[in-house]
């Protein structure tokens, strides 16, 4: 019926192509997890580049309010003061 070289060869290629295919898997395992640890250093490092810079945007913010505040009080005062000399 069949030729008993033949099915050995058969299986012979089966088990290469299986264990090909498993280093394969593992090549990507360890490529994904690769690129998980840099990702999560990267995500590290744009928090720590990040986080003093919302600081300054909201010190920036509050330090806009408040010379929008001394504007407006100093125009109202240079108002009263033109409408008095005038």
């Amino acid at each position: 019926m069949v030729d008993q070289n033949l099915l050995t060869i058969f299986i012979a290629l089966t088990a290469v192509a299986v264990v090909i295919q498993t280093g394969i898997l593992v090549g990507f395992y360890f490529l994904s997890s690769k690129l998980s640890r840099q990702t999560d250093q990267a995500i590290d490092v744009t928090r720590n580049l990040l986080g003093p810079l919302q600081t300054a945007i909201e010190n920036l913010g509050a330090v806009t309010a408040r010379i929008a505040e001394f504007s407006a009080s100093t125009r109202g005062q240079l108002e009263q003061w033109w409408r008095r000399s005038a």
